[in-house]
């Protein structure tokens, strides 16, 4: 599991470097709101982040936390 949320967490800072706006690639927010796992590895991306003491928040408003009504309650 911890394997799975590394590669996630290293997906999401490899998206967020800034690619043009041609890039393929999902942002942030669409990576974070497709799963549990992308939910989580974005908030550890966010606490893990040297320079969370001195920027202003980020805006989650871009952020759906993934539903579903079949699935089983995802273990945190």
């Amino acid at each position: 599991m911890k394997n799975s949320l590394f590669a996630l967490c290293a997906a999401l800072l490899v998206a967020a470097c800034g690619h043009g706006s041609s890039s393929s690639t999902p942002s942030e927010d669409d990576v974070a709101s497709m799963s549990v796992a992308g939910l989580l590895a974005f908030g550890q991306a966010q606490i893990a982040r040297t320079d969370a003491d001195v920027v202003e928040p980020r805006d989650l408003a871009g952020i759906t936390p993934p539903v579903s009504d079949v699935d089983e309650p995802a273990v945190i």
